[in-house]
């Protein structure tokens, strides 16, 4: 293979697989339960054994909406139905702010 034609090729190839990363860093990953990122929330062992109430050591796709409705439910705290920015972020300002 000529070199002209190569340079295209690798800079092709390093443009795939670069945006094969970002694309793979941007989502989260389910085969480790990633419904977060950097190891907090959804992939937490404790987490799971939150939601598997009948203690199978599984989650099914009931506990698991089960779960997220309450946590919805908790969250909604003007109970419209809707969660607002404020009721979103809520428990992170409070995180931060002391």
């Amino acid at each position: 293979m000529n070199m002209k034609r190569m340079k295209p090729m690798a800079a092709l190839a390093g443009v795939l697989l670069l945006s094969s990363v970002a694309a793979q860093a941007a989502e989260p990953s389910f085969a480790t339960g990633g419904y977060a990122r950097g190891g907090q929330g959804m992939r937490t062992m404790k987490m799971m054994k939150s939601m598997d109430t009948d203690k199978d050591h599984m989650v099914s796709k009931t506990e698991f909406m089960k779960y997220h409705e309450a946590m919805f439910e908790k969250m909604d705290k003007n109970k419209d139905g809707m969660l607002s920015v404020d009721e979103w972020l809520e428990k992170q300002r409070k995180a931060t702010d002391g």
